[in-house]
This record gives C-alpha cells, structure tokens and sequence, in this order.
C-alpha cells in the first residue's frame, strides 16, 4: 500500500495533484499532560532523529542512531527539552525526537511501533486509556504542557486505522467502504479549522476522526481501504465533499447550518429509513410531533436503518468501536433531580457559579432533526435576583447537560413540580448520538447488515454528492 515516490503533504495536497498524501496525526495532545510516553519498538530496527534541520540557536542539525528491532524505549520531557533513553543509549535533550522504522511497515494487525497509554475519547463519556501500535514514523516535541507525538504515514494506511476504531472490524463490508470513503473525503475536503497551530493536521480522536492504529485491523478493514482507494464524494460544487457524520442521527438527519452555524454544500437531511417506513412523517421533527416522534407507537414497527429492529443493542457490541460503550442510542433517556442539575450547571456553566435555584429549562430552536441549538436556562441568584442564560449550540448543550456528555441536544425536556411550583426533576427524553449531520454510522451499520452496497449508502446520505477518484 506504499508509493515507490514519497507523497505530497496533506496541508498542500490539491485534487490536481492526483497522488495519495501523507498525513500527519496527533496521537499525543498537550493537552494531555504527558511528561512521558513508553514506546515498543516494532520487529525490525529502528531509527531515532535527534534535533530539526538546519542550525537552531548554536546547535548542531541532525543526528541519527539506530535502534534495534524489540527495544523498549522512554521518551521525557524536561526543561531542556526532550531525552530517549533505550538500555545504554541517551539520546537529547533535544527539541526533537523521531523513531522510524528502517522498513516500510506493512498492512498487517499489529505492525508498527507500540505506543503505551494513548487516550481516547478525550472529554466523553467513554474516555479511556489504551496501548496503540502505530505504522509509520512517531515524532515527538516539547510544549509547555507536556509532550506532542505525531504519527506520519500514507493516507491509505491511515483510514485502516480510522475505519476500525471509529465502528468495529466486524462490520459489513460494504458499511466499512462507505466508512472509508466517507472518512477520506471528510480528511481530504480540510475545511474545518482545527488544530491549525499545532504540527500535525488533526487528532487521533473524536475532535476530528478516530484514529487508532493496527491494533484492530482485520481482512475485511483492508480489503475496504484497498477497494475504495482514492475514491472520495464530490460536492454540488465540484469539490471535494466535508462529509461530516455522527454515530447515530435517532431516525432524522440534521443539516449543517444546525450544527455548525453555517450550511454545507451536500449535507442534506434525509430520513434514514425505507421511503414507506413510518418514520417519514417526521420530517422536519417540529415541537409539535416531537413527542411522537421519540415516544410513538411507530417506534414497535419502525424499520429505521439506526433502529434497534435493524441494529438490535444486544448485537451492536460486535460492531461499535473499541472504546465505544453498548447502550440503546435509538432513544434513551437521562433525569436530574433539581439538587443534581443544579450542581452539573454550577459545574460547567462559569456563569452559574452563584445560582440558589433552578426555576425553569425551556428549548428556544430546534433543528430539523428536533436537535436543540438554543436552550435557556432561568435560575435565583444568591442575592435573590433571577439571571437568564441561553447555550446555543448543539455541542455545548450537549457538554453541559451531562457529567460527561450527553448523546445528543435531539432532546425533550420534561419538567416535574411540587405543589408550590418548585422544580423536583428534570428529564431528558433524546433520540440519537451525536450531531446526527451526515452519514449516520449505526443507520449506515443498519444498511450493510440489510444488502445495501458502498454505492447505495453514499447515495442515501449524500444525495446530491457523486462518487469520484481523486488519485489512482
């Protein structure tokens, strides 16, 4: 899956270049705090580069040490930069680290260099640590929070890693290539400004797209990559498609413009379901249907691609990624007593720090989807004013709404109150997992495991898109 030529870089890849690129992922965050990392070297040798080109402040450009293949290997960060340390070998203080493998990693479950300890999940629910393996090379550098490891290698390699961890290899393949396509053009449309400061050109996480290495790799994750080489979707516009998406849009997908402020060329709403499934009558979900669409009887029969009767949740754990967690994202629901979403507010919210008392939770925009975008929240101060604030976005509902994040704003919010009018509970009845714009993986699950191909899903997600290869 290696070029014979080394590929142009991502931050200057254009369609006419007509060649795969190579991207740089940041698997190792400043803000993670890491003042160490623990790395394993693969079976072949390896090679460390100590120091950046050229002469910086009086030091020297440079310099190479082979490792051999099997070494453990410490890397530390100190106020003079960065030392490796492997056996009898000291390499730094530096202000650069890279460790390359002397041969080509190949694709193949588990090849590349290990790396201990890599969070996923930052800021989730489902947060964890994790041993990654890694193919390509592993640069490090100081920041003034701790350590930055970037992972370099071929694009093609790269999405191996991402369908994998963003859905399980277990998946249809069909689903895995829609994944791959909807992944590569998501990666190679860079419209989104994140991570615009920092030396690599998104994150291994759900900031951007997961990405996790060989470690889950399988057959069936390569013979994806390998058959949608360079394919990606092109927008009305001739360009090549952000194609965003989520984890489970709930039934109705969302439009952009909702979610991001803005619209997309592409990212259309659809219902994500047979055009004479039941389900089709909630489009646009409004506050007048919202409670039948998440409470209705249609929920028995639906035939939703990301319906628990397509997608059952005692079967999903085989399909989701590895540090997803198995639960019905069709629709859920999460209460508060008011003692309870009064501390999660003063918690998250700076401006709540002196509310006494919750007096009311109330939905102000909804989008297509039923997706809040405005919420306002009214509260009794300590000095027994009353203040009014309004969250308004999707995502910062969502933050705030939950000790680690809530699964989606498509929420209805039902209020209980004793008999003087005070606010006992607080519930939360929701549809979906995450912003619901796009290609909604577990409905995109749902059409693999029904006979639906590669073709058929991109279509049903991207109506107005096309299918074209952006390199051979």
């Amino acid at each position: 899956m290696h070029s014979t030529e080394r590929p142009v870089e991502l931050q200057t890849w254009t369609p006419a270049s007509r060649a795969e690129p190579s991207v740089r992922i940041g698997v190792i965050l400043e803000s993670d705090g890491r003042n160490g990392v623990d790395v394993l070297t693969p079976v072949v040798p390896c090679q460390v580069s100590a120091g950046v080109e050229g002469v910086n402040e009086g030091k020297s450009g440079i310099s190479q040490t082979p490792i051999p293949s099997g070494s453990s290997i410490r890397i530390e960060k100190s106020a003079e930069g960065l030392t490796l340390r492997c056996g009898d070998c000291v390499i730094g203080p530096t202000d650069r680290l890279v460790v390359d493998p002397q041969e080509p990693t190949q694709a193949a479950p588990g090849a590349g260099i290990l790396v201990r300890d890599v969070v996923a999940g930052r800021g989730f629910h489902w947060q964890k640590n994790a041993d990654q393996t890694l193919a390509g090379s592993l640069e490090f550098v100081p920041a003034p929070g701790g350590i930055v490891m970037v992972n370099e290698l071929p694009l093609e390699d790269y999405l191996i890693g991402v369908i994998t961890a963003e859905m399980g290899s277990a998946c249809p393949v069909e689903f895995l290539k829609a994944q791959c396509v909807v992944a590569r053009s998501w990666l190679l449309a860079m419209t989104e400004p994140k991570h615009k400061i920092e030396p690599f050109d998104r994150c291994n996480d759900d900031c951007c797209q997961r990405y996790q290495g060989t470690g889950d790799m399988s057959r069936s994750a390569i013979d994806a990559v390998q058959g949608t080489r360079g394919l990606v979707l092109i927008d009305p516009n001739g360009k090549v498609l952000d194609a965003n998406y989520s984890k489970s849009c709930g039934g109705v997908s969302e439009l952009a413009e909702h979610v991001w402020g803005e619209p997309k060329p592409g990212i259309n709403t659809i219902v994500d379901a047979p055009a004479d499934d039941p389900v089709n009558q909630f489009m646009p979900v409004t506050e007048d249907n919202l409670d039948a669409y998440l409470n209705g009887g249609w929920l028995a029969k639906t035939k939703a691609f990301c319906s628990t009767h397509v997608v059952p949740v005692e079967t999903i754990s085989k399909y989701l990624g590895r540090v997803d967690e198995v639960d019905d994202y069709f629709r859920w629901s999460v209460s508060y007593t008011r003692a309870e979403l009064e501390s999660l507010l003063r918690d998250k919210l700076p401006e709540a720090t002196g509310l006494s008392e919750l007096l009311d939770m109330r939905v102000l925009s909804r989008g297509v989807s039923g997706r809040a975008s405005r919420v306002e929240f009214k509260w009794k101060d300590q000095a027994g004013g009353e203040a009014v604030h309004v969250l308004d976005s999707e995502y910062r509902i969502r933050e705030v709404l939950h000790r680690g994040f809530l699964y989606s704003s498509a929420i209805a919010v039902r209020i209980e109150r004793d008999s003087g009018g005070l606010i006992e509970t607080v519930t939360l009845r929701g549809a979906g997992w995450g912003h619901g714009a796009g290609l909604c993986q577990i409905g995109a699950l749902g059409m693999g495991l029904t006979g639906h191909d590669v073709d058929a899903i991109c279509r049903h997600y991207y109506p107005q898109a096309e299918l074209q290869a952006a390199y051979p």
